[in-house]
C-alpha cells in the first residue's frame, strides 16, 4: 500500500509541474495571439492564464503533502509541518484568486448576472 501512496504522491506533483509548464506555454501562446489583436491586453491574458495553472498546481501539490503526512508518515511534527505548508497554499491560493477576478472571493455574487439558470433568457 506504501508504494502506491508513494507512486500518487508523485503523480501528483509531478502533475503540478506539468501543470505550471503547461499553463506558461498555453498562456504564452495565447498572449502571442492577442498580441495580434489588442496589444495592451497582452500582459493580462498572459498573467490570467498562469495564475489559473499555478492555482491548479498548488491545488495538487497540497493533495500530495496531505497524502505523504497522513498516510505515509504520520506524527505531530508532519501533521504540523502539513498544518504550515497547507496554511502557506492556502494564502499563495486565495490571495493568486483575488489577483486574477479583482474582488474578493464574497463579492464575486455580487458581480455575477442575476439570470443564469437554465432557464434564463439568452443573450442575442
Amino acid at each position: 500500500m506504501q508504494v502506491l501512496v508513494r507512486w500518487a504522491i508523485l503523480g501528483l506533483e509531478l502533475a503540478a509541474v506539468a501543470a505550471i509548464a503547461a499553463g506558461f506555454v498555453w498562456s504564452g501562446a495565447r498572449a502571442l495571439v492577442v498580441n495580434a489583436r489588442d496589444k495592451d491586453q497582452r500582459h493580462a491574458v498572459f498573467r490570467r492564464g498562469l495564475g489559473r495553472s499555478t492555482l491548479i498546481a498548488l491545488e495538487l501539490l497540497v493533495a500530495a503533502d496531505i497524502l505523504r503526512s497522513v498516510v505515509l508518515e504520520p506524527s505531530l511534527a508532519n501533521i504540523a509541518v502539513l498544518a504550515a505548508l497547507v496554511a502557506i497554499r492556502t494564502f499563495l491560493s486565495f490571495s493568486i484568486d483575488v489577483e486574477l477576478d479583482g474582488c474578493w472571493p464574497w463579492e464575486r455574487a455580487k458581480l455575477r448576472p442575476r439570470n443564469t439558470g437554465p432557464g434564463a433568457p439568452r443573450a442575442s
